[in-house]
């Protein structure tokens, strides 16, 4: 596999560049990833599987939508996402436990009487599971080195309404092993969440808050939280700023490193090292081996060639050495078969523009309509 800079952008390609480029540069750049697969992944993935057939069973006209109900048709999906993972004996994340704190957090929040209802779409489905590609067309964004408009991708768990007022929210589940007195503090300047809410005002929905909820899957019981951030349209357009800036730092750093990369000289004086707290944070940095090496290419063995897919549930696939370049990575994030100049998102219609009242931070009606 050829390395290679993808045309898509997603909020975690754009953290791992904002905490060291050297990373940046083995992960998205190489497409390299550690063997074996991580186990909050996967207990995400199969959570997430879960409560969208949940969700959608609950919105069906004249389901059976009872607690029992929507276990049994969460279940197969669980299991798909799940295969034939098995977790570290020391993690939480058992098959049992993740499906058990599933079963209780649709106690809680039962989609019917959730203080949260989704956006229907037009043909009558919950707007669940929501990805989005927005081509960043305008001038002010700077071209892919093969001169193509970058696109920015993402995938989210539900778009829906909170409370009577009905303030528009991104719904974001995210499941953890802990949720301490700090939990709720940690999104207000989160990027993944300002990326959210800025491209869905470029779909056309006046949007300005995330719904973040926390299960916290532990051996012996379950925690549950709700935070609901708010992002100004000074910090979007802030996230869109820093957007640009990190765009222009990866074409001009990819397009000085191509020409000069030799087998013998893959990374030098081009993808900076951070050399600080990234190396260390969240248990280590997977690439310190490589970092570490006078040589790392005798150290690849030790990692697989992925597909970042930021669309999919479970966003990591392994490729063959004869699949492709950085550019064929994501195998759903290309606008097409849409035109490639206009955003898409599984949803065709945003809805009215809601009253000044349910949003502080809104006053502006965003536009009538947006096709997929």
């Amino acid at each position: 596999m050829t390395p290679g800079l993808p045309l898509y952008v997603d909020s975690s390609m754009l953290s791992t560049l904002r905490a060291c480029k050297r990373k940046f540069f083995w992960s998205t750049i190489h497409a390299l990833y550690p063997t074996g697969r991580s186990v909050h992944l996967i207990a995400g993935a199969a959570f997430a599987a879960g409560m969208e057939a949940a969700r959608r069973l609950a919105f069906t006209a004249g389901s059976d939508s009872s607690h029992q109900a929507l276990l049994e048709v969460a279940l197969p999906p669980f299991l798909r996402e799940w295969g034939d993972f098995e977790p570290p004996d020391a993690s939480p994340k058992s098959l049992v436990n993740t499906f058990s704190a599933l079963s209780e957090y649709l106690e809680l929040h039962h989609p019917l009487r959730d203080v949260i209802q989704p956006h229907m779409r037009e043909d009558g489905s919950p707007a669940v599971e929501f990805t989005f590609a927005i081509p960043l067309v305008e001038t002010r964004f700077p071209r892919h080195p093969s001169g193509e408009p970058f696109v920015f991708v993402g995938r989210f768990d539900m778009l829906g309404y909170y409370g009577s007022e009905r303030l528009p929210v991104i719904v974001d589940e995210k499941t953890t092993s802990s949720i301490g007195y700090a939990w709720e503090n940690q999104w207000s300047l989160r990027g993944q969440f300002l990326g959210y809410v800025w491209a869905l005002q470029q779909l056309g929905f006046s949007v300005h808050n995330v719904a973040v909820r926390g299960i916290a899957i532990q051996k012996t019981q379950f925690k549950f939280a709700t935070a609901l951030p708010t992002f100004g349209h000074h910090l979007v357009a802030r996230w869109e700023g820093q957007l640009i800036n990190d765009l222009i730092d990866i074409t001009e750093t990819f397009k000085a490193w191509e020409p000069r990369a030799t087998e013998e000289k893959l990374v030098e004086g081009y993808w900076d090292m951070n050399l600080a707290d990234a190396c260390s944070s969240y248990g280590g940095c997977a690439f310190t081996t490589l970092c570490e090496a006078k040589r790392p290419q005798p150290f690849f063995s030790n990692y697989i060639r992925h597909r970042w897919d930021p669309l999919s549930r479970n966003p990591v696939t392994e490729l063959t050495s004869t699949q492709g370049n950085g550019d064929s990575k994501c195998s759903s994030c290309q606008p097409l078969p849409w035109a490639p100049s206009q955003p898409t998102s599984s949803l065709l219609r945003p809805p009215p523009s809601p009253p000044s009242s349910a949003s502080e931070t809104s006053t502006e009606p965003g536009p009538e309509a947006t096709s997929g």
